[in-house]
């Protein structure tokens, strides 16, 4: 079942960002824009497409997805990542964001995501939520962390934008690795590159349960890398390949097999939220 949630009446949330960041954010989303004249509108609440996977009715477990540059929310549907979860045989319903790069541009992706996705999925009783970010989603998914922490119980970074720059990948190494280099930083000091690494640097620990799934001949490879020495080797996994769907399809179908991110969900042993059209459990 696909349900799509339009605009309607605006939030009035004040927006999360950091405000010494935002000239350098505005920078970073025209290079990965190209030009700011084409960004589409940013309606509020934010348009989102849901997939209820089992006929027997809606789950506890919700899977939010965020596009890459220039994706759209049938992406995730047409490149068989809703399919992987079904032939996983993981119980959960999902929801694809439509956070596209003119959120990121006005600086209300998080707010968007935070007041329209997450705390209203809570509200409708979903017990676990799986944040899934590809490439720039990836960006925004752990900026979500930072700014609107606790509203996720896990989150897989996909091929993830964590910077180009390898000057500045150089200098984390020279540190001794990303903690040693955030370890005297101020977190809204540099551009939003460095916030970003200063905030995984000094916080890696109080994230949720983080995956990150890349090819290894990605171009953003060095940026997965150096994030991979941070978390548990067993919640990174890579492949042979590029920065692309194959990929990317080939990861995700690994993790949702065969990995602990959905055991519970595999396992049936989430039970299934009360369907809003009886009132009763399924």
């Amino acid at each position: 079942m696909l349900t799509r949630q339009g605009p309607s009446v605006p939030s009035t949330l004040g927006s999360p960002w950091r405000s010494s960041g935002r000239v350098l954010l505005t920078f970073v989303v025209l290079t990965l824009a190209g030009c700011s004249a084409f960004l589409r509108d940013t309606p509020a609440p934010i348009p989102t497409l849901a997939t209820q996977l089992s006929p027997a009715g809606p789950a506890t477990t919700l899977v939010v997805f965020l596009p890459g540059r220039g994706g759209s929310m049938a992406d995730f549907d047409r490149h068989g990542f809703t399919a992987g979860l079904r032939e996983a045989g993981v119980s959960a319903d999902t929801i694809v964001v439509d956070a596209h790069l003119g959120y990121y541009f006005k600086r209300t992706v998080i707010e968007r995501l935070r007041t329209d996705v997450l705390v209203p999925a809570r509200a409708r009783g979903y017990r676990r939520i799986v944040l899934a970010g590809l490439s720039l989603g990836g960006l925004g998914a752990l900026l979500g962390e930072r700014d609107a922490p606790g509203l996720v119980d896990a989150i897989v970074l996909i091929a993830p934008y964590l910077g180009d720059k390898a000057a500045l990948f150089e200098q984390i190494r020279a540190a001794g690795g990303p903690a040693a280099w955030a370890a005297a930083r101020d977190p809204i000091v540099g551009s939003v590159e460095e916030q970003l690494w200063t905030f995984l640097g000094n916080r890696s620990a109080t994230l949720p349960s983080t995956w990150l799934i890349y090819g290894r001949g990605d171009s953003l490879a060095t940026g997965h890398q150096t994030l991979a020495t941070l978390l548990p080797p067993e919640r990174v996994r890579t492949v042979t390949g590029a920065h692309d769907w194959p990929t990317w399809l080939s990861l995700w179908r690994e993790v949702c097999l065969n990995s602990e991110l959905f055991a519970a969900e595999r396992a049936g042993a989430i039970a299934r939220r009360p369907d809003p059209a009886n009132g009763k459990p399924e």
